[in-house]
């Protein structure tokens, strides 16, 4: 199955991340802690979102039920390993967990809304 550049939502999520991981430099700035946290918090929720949009352009031309099934089976595994992944951020390194759990909700919320765009758009 190819997928044209044009219709990937992948394509504009990494986009936007990229842009987001950009601008999330400016917090070295302020410290080098809060750097890696706002960071750290970015790239967390990039990794989830690019794999819901990996997910959507891959399966968006499977049949309704199927798409339905692998799309809210892996939304719950793509949970549960951000999930894992942010308490092992938060418990073993010694990043800024305020700067972290703040960038981390900013940045997926924005990116979560720029991809619901990008999907109407293509739908």
């Amino acid at each position: 199955m190819m997928i044209k550049l044009s219709d990937s939502v992948l394509k504009g999520t990494l986009q936007f991340s990229g842009l987001l991981m950009l601008l999330s430099l400016g917090f070295f700035y302020i410290g080098e802690q809060e750097g890696v946290a706002v960071l750290s918090g970015v790239m967390l929720s990039a990794i989830f979102v690019s794999s819901s949009a990996w997910i959507f352009d891959a399966f968006k031309n499977a049949e309704n039920r199927l798409f339905t099934k692998i799309f809210f089976f892996s939304t719950a595994v793509r949970f549960l390993l951000v999930l894992t992944l942010f308490a092992i951020l938060i418990g073993v390194t010694k990043i800024d967990e305020f700067y972290f759990t703040v960038s981390f909700i900013i940045s997926y919320l924005c990116q979560s809304v720029t991809e619901m765009i990008f999907i109407n758009k293509i739908l």
